[in-house]
């Protein structure tokens, strides 16, 4: 793992082609686009494509940004391929929260916090060529609470930034190749319902990274928690609405200033 400076370069007319690809189950997605959708919206020349899958190749060969809130989803065969060619011609991916996740159940049901699950949650390394070029993977999360993020880097995306608090599932994650670490955060804890875990030793937990693949960057935002009243259906028939860091501030500024990343438009830009 490296920390270093950035590639600055900014786009400074003509229109950005954006690919906004958000599905999977466990999270509030629907809120999700509409936040992404507004935040992208914000500037004339960005175009959005929005889909729910890798499965539109044509969108991502013609992407610019490719903007990703999922989980379990992932691509196969040519759409890896493509993604690979997407990254190696310089296009810039911001993956937030639950697109470094893969899961799965094993063992016996078991009870966590009133909500049945089919077994405890597993996160093998399915789909390793997908998260080398990514950056890192998901191993694990503590109880959903509140958590410090810090800015740990000069990055136009934190620079500046203060320290802020969310309420999110606080992520363990693989870190794959070279990364610059961006943001943040300390916790130790139990991690329930997950295989892995006690994670016990106060270490810097990465919550920002950004990751280099050919001429194109990566970045992973690893706050991004959100469920709706009914999204952990069938496991639990409603659970309280969890809004997670998309009501606050300093995290919908990072959302901005990496759409600003990703779009290579200049920071002063309206």
């Amino acid at each position: 793992m490296t920390k270093g400076k950035s590639n600055g370069d900014e786009r400074s007319s003509g229109t950005v082609r954006a690919l906004l690809l958000v599905g999977g189950n466990f999270h509030d997605f629907d809120m999700v686009r509409r936040r992404l959708l507004e935040a992208l919206g914000a500037d004339e020349r960005i175009r959005t494509t929005c889909t729910n899958g890798f499965h539109d190749l044509d969108a991502l060969k013609a992407a610019d940004f490719l903007l990703t809130y999922t989980t379990n989803i992932f691509p196969e065969g040519e759409a890896l391929a493509e993604l690979e060619r997407f990254l190696a011609r310089g296009g810039r991916w911001l993956a937030i929260h639950g697109s470094a996740a893969y899961i799965e159940f094993s063992g016996p049901e078991v009870e966590i916090g009133g909500i049945k699950l089919p077994g405890l949650t597993d996160t093998p390394d399915r789909h390793p060529a997908y998260m080398d070029l990514l950056g890192c993977r998901f191993i694990s999360h503590l109880a959903l609470q509140p958590f410090t993020v810090r800015s740990v880097s000069d990055h136009p995306i934190v620079a500046g930034l203060p320290p802020f608090e969310v309420v999110d599932e606080p992520y363990i994650l693989e870190l794959r190749g070279e990364s610059e670490i961006l943001l943040e955060s300390r916790y130790t804890g139990d991690a329930p319902g997950y295989v892995k875990g006690p994670w016990l030793e106060d270490l810097p937990r990465p919550q920002a990274v950004l990751h280099r693949h050919g001429a194109g960057e990566a970045l992973f935002l690893a706050p991004g928690h959100s469920c709706g009243r009914y999204d952990l259906q069938p496991f639990i028939a409603e659970i309280e609405p969890q809004v997670g860091p998309w009501g606050n501030h300093v995290f919908l500024e990072i959302i901005r200033r990496a759409i600003r990343w990703g779009g290579r438009i200049p920071s002063d830009a309206s």
